[in-house]
């Protein structure tokens, strides 16, 4: 990292250090509400194991930038942060991935029918955060089509990838090819959606006009968008000791939707595309064949392709704060949507 991305960064974590404490203190006054003390541990789990808390500190940021208390929107803001880990909960039991974050995902460690349980809380938990909003009925239709676009979102996730599942509905449907419109309506939908909520929701309860809304509205779509364009790069580009896990993960799980990828086989030729797609049809894609994917990929203009993307969508994310007052929370949003695109890990 560069020494501007470092102190980026480490702003950003001192900014979201502070907000973390009252927003994991509702989280547990609204998983705890309603469960038997036995269940108490198994609904604690997910938001225990971590995470930076980013997107509801967006909805506090924005609710500041609005002319809001954020005090008004911290049951909101849990609520986000409530949408974002019962989607990983999920998520890890479609993808039966056993480890989240270094330790058993809810799945693993509890079994398959008390992790879907313990998601069926958290939807309720997630109701329960609209209700003890400023403005109960907008929230809570604003987070049920979030989570409608976010099942979406992992139903074509799912669709894009080219084996590993055998299951009629998915070898029916499943997509034999991607274009780069596909990729992102499937990437607006399972990342940048819960991103533009975040930041909508702030506004909402700071009772903002339309035109903040709209404002806060396209910063996060285009943020979002921005974030996942980087994660592509990164699993495939990243330092492996930074990332905390091999790269290569898209390659193995047999995911088409990744930018890079696509981009790369616009360019290869005809061998070397079909060597790439026979590869992630495979049922099992070994180390040698994924270092072998990801070279064909650096051989191309792909990854450059693909970070240039990333900062077109995070400049017109930042475009959308112009007519916002210089604050504090004004060059955190900026700090955080350029810390998006030029992380390395």
């Amino acid at each position: 990292m560069t020494d501007d991305v470092m102190r980026l960064k480490k702003e950003i974590e001192q900014h979201l250090t502070q907000a973390i404490e009252p927003i994991d203190k509702i989280l547990e006054e609204l998983l705890l509400e309603g469960a038997t003390e036995d269940f108490h541990e198994v609904v604690l789990y997910q938001i225990a194991s971590g995470g930076k808390r980013l997107r509801p500190v967006l909805s506090l940021l924005f609710c500041e930038l609005a002319g809001g208390h954020v005090e008004d929107a911290m049951n909101t803001a849990a609520g986000i942060e409530l949408i974002h880990n019962y989607s990983l909960l999920m998520d890890d039991i479609i993808d039966r991935s056993p480890y989240r974050r270094n330790r058993p995902t809810t799945w693993v460690k509890f079994g398959l029918p008390i992790a879907l349980l313990a998601g069926m809380h958290y939807r309720e938990a997630i109701f329960l955060s609209a209700l003890k909003s400023p403005a109960p009925e907008a929230i809570n239709i604003k987070f049920s089509d979030t989570i409608r676009q976010l099942v979406e979102g992992e139903r074509k996730d799912v669709l894009f990838e080219q084996a590993g599942r055998n299951e009629d509905y998915i070898l029916e449907m499943r997509y034999k090819t991607i274009t780069l419109d596909d990729y992102f309506e499937m990437v607006g939908d399972k990342t940048a959606i819960l991103i533009r909520t975040a930041c909508e929701v702030g506004i909402i309860c700071a009772n903002g006009s339309k035109e903040m809304l709209d404002a806060a509205s396209s910063y996060g779509w285009n943020a979002g968008l921005a974030f996942q364009v980087k994660d592509d790069v990164l699993d495939l580009f990243a330092d492996a000791k930074k990332l905390g896990k091999p790269i290569g993960h898209d390659i193995k799980e047999h995911k088409m939707g990744n930018i890079t990828v696509l981009y790369a086989l616009e360019e290869l030729d005809s061998a070397q595309r079909k060597y790439i797609l026979n590869v992630l049809r495979k049922e099992k894609v070994v180390d040698d064949e994924v270092k072998e994917v990801i070279d064909l990929i650096r051989s191309t203009s792909a990854p450059q392709k693909a970070e240039e993307k990333a900062r077109a969508l995070k400049e017109e994310a930042k475009k959308q704060l112009l007519n916002f007052p210089d604050s504090p929370s004004k060059n955190m949003l900026e700090n955080i949507a350029t810390y998006f695109v030029e992380r390395t890990y």
